[in-house]
């Protein structure tokens, strides 16, 4: 057996179900950044295909292309970010994609391209309520409407922004998601108000589709819910896939007193019997998303919650024959060590782990089941 991602098309398709049922009338667009958030790009997209969905997003021209090569030609795709880059917009026009417009300047870059091409590029305008990345900002208005009045070559058929704040608990998070959507709409009542059809609206991502009904729009942008990953609480039925998958390579027994991995962290009370497994954070296990630079007062909150999960969390394990196994010690660059005492283990044996889908997706052959 050798070491593989692993991703079950049954729970990605129940998962895209749930999603087409609870956004209702709303255009569902799958959103394949990221390589599909590590599930495949293509692959991703012949599952979303079967599943009904025929709209798409990425954040590069790159994908859009891969798409189209893998024979994806009549499906919508939104490049979910907006450049002035004149070979990225070729790539976009040439792909027969929708752009994303996010400022006056890569609208004036874009209509001048397409005017010299003698073509129309259909775009979406987005508006920047506070995710701080694209977008026009919304005392912006003259420069949004501009695009509407003035650049005769890009096809406006839509308006979105993006939540900052979907996923914070409780009353927080919906104060903060219908803050950003109030100023979102005020843009549009501006371009309505002017005599133009802003076309499709879209704000919702994936934890504001199941959390805040009154955000869906016109469509939903949907990413993390089709790998089960929601990042909120709550049962929505979704299933959890993607794992990782690798054969133990050695089992043998630990006296009373021996230690295992660097820094000696694990010191055995009693005779254990233990796995050995060549798979490690180099593969994405036991690698989880840096903590970027915050204010002091977030800082000490992450730094009680990591003193929580140490004291009060489940300890790490793996799966060996259908049973969870604890980790002991040290997760190493290649390899993790199991205490399989109490099941029934051999070099082969199967283990599976849970991971990373961004980095093991990346790192990994995948294989799909």
């Amino acid at each position: 057996m050798t070491k593989a991602f692993v991703v079950e098309r049954d729970a990605v398709l129940n998962n895209l179900k749930i999603i087409r049922a609870k956004a209702g009338t709303s255009l569902v667009i799958g959103v394949l950044k990221g390589n599909a958030y590590g599930f495949g790009l293509v692959e991703t997209a012949r599952m979303m295909r079967e599943a009904g969905v025929s709209s798409f997003a990425v954040t590069e021209p790159s994908d859009l292309l891969k798409l189209r090569d893998a024979g994806f030609t009549e499906e919508s795709v939104l490049i979910l970010r907006s450049t002035a880059i004149r070979s990225e917009l070729e790539t976009v026009i040439d792909c027969g994609g929708v752009a994303t417009v996010g400022s006056y300047e890569a609208a004036t870059a874009a209509n001048s391209l397409a005017e010299e091409l003698g073509t129309v590029l259909t775009v979406h305008l987005e508006i920047d309520t506070g995710m701080g990345r694209y977008g026009f900002l919304p005392s912006e208005e003259n420069k949004v409407l501009s695009v509407f009045r003035y650049m005769k070559n890009l096809h406006v058929t839509g308006m979105y922004t993006h939540f900052a704040n979907a996923f914070l608990p409780g009353e927080p998070g919906e104060k903060r998601v219908k803050k950003q959507l109030d100023a979102f709409m005020r843009v549009v009542g501006a371009v309505k108000e002017a005599g133009f059809d802003p076309g499709l609206l879209h704000a919702a991502n994936s934890p504001a589709l199941f959390r805040f009904p009154f955000a869906r729009l016109d469509a939903v942008r949907i990413g993390s819910a089709y790998t089960g990953r929601l990042g909120v609480k709550g049962n929505f039925g979704l299933k959890k896939t993607g794992y990782g998958e690798c054969a133990v390579v050695e089992t043998r027994w630990l006296e009373k007193g021996d230690t295992v991995g660097y820094g000696s962290d694990f010191k055995a009370k009693k005779r254990t019997r233990i796995a050995v497994i060549p798979f490690g954070y180099s593969d994405g296990f036991c690698l989880e998303k840096a903590h970027d630079l915050h204010p002091f007062g977030r800082a000490v909150r992450y730094a009680l919650s990591e003193i929580k999960r140490s004291l009060f969390s489940p300890r790490l394990t793996v799966e060996i024959g259908g049973k969870k196994c604890r980790v002991l010690g040290r997760v190493g660059m290649l390899h993790t060590v199991a205490d399989v005492t109490s099941v029934e283990c051999e070099p082969g044996s199967a283990a599976r782990f849970d991971l990373n889908p961004l980095a093991a997706g990346m790192i990994l052959p995948k294989r799909y089941i």
